[in-house]
């Protein structure tokens, strides 16, 4: 269980320890995608996030997302599940997101099953959590992060939903990014290992597949209430065809829409990573989701002046909905394809690129 240890924010982030639990966080997560291609022809994709939250040091929730994202059938499966402490915090949190949306009818009726200790579908609670720190080690149920050793930056994923199960080696390829080239390039402590070698299984219904592909690796924590007081954010972390990646996002206040903060990321075949704030984000198409009626901008045109570059960001298929336990209800998250082009410094010639990733809409759910 959690430790009240290493009390400190760091001046600057430093590995392997950083890689682990920070308690005077209200809020951390360590986030993993991959694309995977089985040796029987099949095509998955997969994203999970696993979280830590709670205002003290000791007493800090539990909880898993992911998805398992079948390419060739565009079948997108999510799971949600949380732990007794985690459902403990929330009533303390909702409360505080009720002061500022005291209208909202749906974050009120699930503010009231908690208190009656129901929670609601889809979401599952977990029965057992389990973290060691060195190296870090989260059991979250059926579901585990585990760091290889001390060390190394290599790590293992285990996730079990329904009928399918996978197990995932991450191996980085390149060396950390200090997201914004600090690694606090808003309020949160920030790195990512953005291009990694993955190799497992996944069995379904019964039937084993050796797989392999690439993926990605996030890790941030700190003292944030961007939830709270109603800010969401657009995320796209994309891996281009040649061995660079894109880390883009921008926020926006949910009531008025207007946005700020925008940066890119664009991290280099060997490493070295270029940092703007001068990005120009703008949907092109919306989709709206049957479950909870969330208009979501699944399609866009990012402008990015600094790296010469002009990109467009479409999703996979729509249907890409994950459930979220919260005022958030949901986000969009799921497998997007890019294309584009990047002009030469003196803009008399075009490179075309193509690559693909994740995309992450967060805040369109909260009042559908």
């Amino acid at each position: 269980m959690d430790k009240c240890e290493h009390l400190d924010f760091p001046v600057g982030i430093r590995l392997p320890g950083d890689a682990g639990l920070h308690p005077l966080s209200n809020i951390e997560w360590w986030y993993s995608y991959g694309f995977l291609y089985g040796d029987k022809g099949s095509n998955f994709a997969v994203i999970a996030s696993f979280f830590s939250f709670g205002e003290l040091p000791c007493f800090k929730g539990h909880y898993i997302i992911f998805s398992i994202i079948d390419l060739d059938n565009n079948i997108h499966r999510s799971y949600s599940f949380i732990d007794g402490q985690g459902l403990i915090n929330l009533l303390f949190y909702i409360p505080y997101s009720l002061l500022f949306d005291p209208a909202n009818k749906r974050l009120w009726s699930l503010y009231s099953d908690l208190l009656m200790g129901k929670l609601p579908s889809p979401h599952r609670r977990m029965k057992d959590v389990s973290i060691q720190m060195y190296p870090l080690q989260l059991g979250y149920g059926d579901n585990s992060l585990t760091f290889s050793n001390q060390l190394s930056h290599e790590f293992k994923i285990d996730l079990a939903g329904d009928e399918i199960k996978i197990d995932l080696q991450f191996t980085p390829q390149k060396p950390i990014t200090l997201v914004g080239k600090t690694g606090k390039p808003n309020r949160l402590y920030y790195y990512s290992f953005p291009r990694n070698y993955l190799q497992g299984q996944v069995k379904r219904n019964g039937i084993i597949e050796n797989v392999s592909g690439e993926g990605w690796f996030d890790h941030q924590w700190g003292r944030d209430y961007m939830l709270t007081f109603n800010i969401g954010w657009d995320w796209f972390g994309i891996q281009l065809a040649g061995g660079r990646e894109l880390l883009m996002n921008q926020f926006f206040d949910i009531g008025n829409k207007k946005t700020f903060s925008p940066m890119a990321n664009l991290i280099e075949s060997d490493g070295a990573l270029r940092f703007t704030r001068n990005v120009i984000y703008h949907p092109l198409r919306y989709w709206k989701s049957p479950l909870t009626n969330a208009i979501y901008p699944v399609e866009w045109n990012i402008l990015i002046p600094d790296f010469n570059m002009q990109l467009n960001v479409r999703p996979y298929f729509n249907r890409q909905e994950m459930p979220v336990l919260g005022h958030l209800q949901a986000i969009w998250e799921g497998v997007c394809i890019v294309t584009g082009v990047e002009m030469s410094p003196e803009g008399q010639h075009g490179k075309l690129l193509h690559g693909k990733g994740f995309m992450e809409l967060v805040g369109y759910a909260n009042r559908s």
